[in-house]
């Protein structure tokens, strides 16, 4: 096949896929965020992330402290550190996420807060929900071919990019 005609397949795939799944709304499974802001919950959930050294009170004010994990977490996720240092700005703002001391005075971490695991909990429920309803009529054969496919458009993509 034509590289010109996978990436159009793959393009037409993305154009179908989001608008089934409604990743094209302003927020994620009518909840108050945005798939950025659910991705990073996901992933502060899974792992605290390390500050650095503590920060001064100006740059606590101004939220600087969170600069280096918005520079941790923007190259794992492929995103520009100005827009997920807003990101962690607003879940920090809405008491989401918060700077702890780390662990026997070591530098402080960012992590979620119960209100945040609330939520994170939440939008998991219901994008579960969502995709069970959207593959609720699939055979038990289609499921699992469906599986499949999706195991295998993982494999052949991650070993691509490799």
């Amino acid at each position: 096949m034509p590289h010109e005609a996978l990436v159009y397949e793959i393009r037409r795939f993305n154009r179908f896929y989001t608008g089934l799944v409604g990743l094209l709304d302003e927020t994620l499974m009518q909840s108050p965020h945005t798939l950025a802001e659910a991705r990073v919950l996901f992933e502060l959930d899974r792992r605290r992330r390390t500050a650095g050294r503590k920060a001064g009170f100006l740059a606590r004010m101004f939220d600087l402290d969170l600069a280096p994990v918005a520079s941790e977490l923007a190259g794992e996720l492929h995103l520009a550190p100005a827009y997920l240092l807003r990101v962690l700005r607003k879940i920090t703002a809405i008491g989401l996420a918060e700077m702890r001391d780390g662990p026997q005075n070591g530098p402080p971490v960012l992590s979620l807060t119960a209100r945040g695991k609330a939520a994170l909990l939440d939008l998991e429920a219901a994008t579960n929900r969502d995709l069970a309803r959207l593959t609720a009529k699939l055979e038990d054969h289609e499921a699992a071919e469906l599986s499949d496919a999706l195991n295998r458009v993982t494999r052949l993509l991650a070993t691509a990019t490799m």
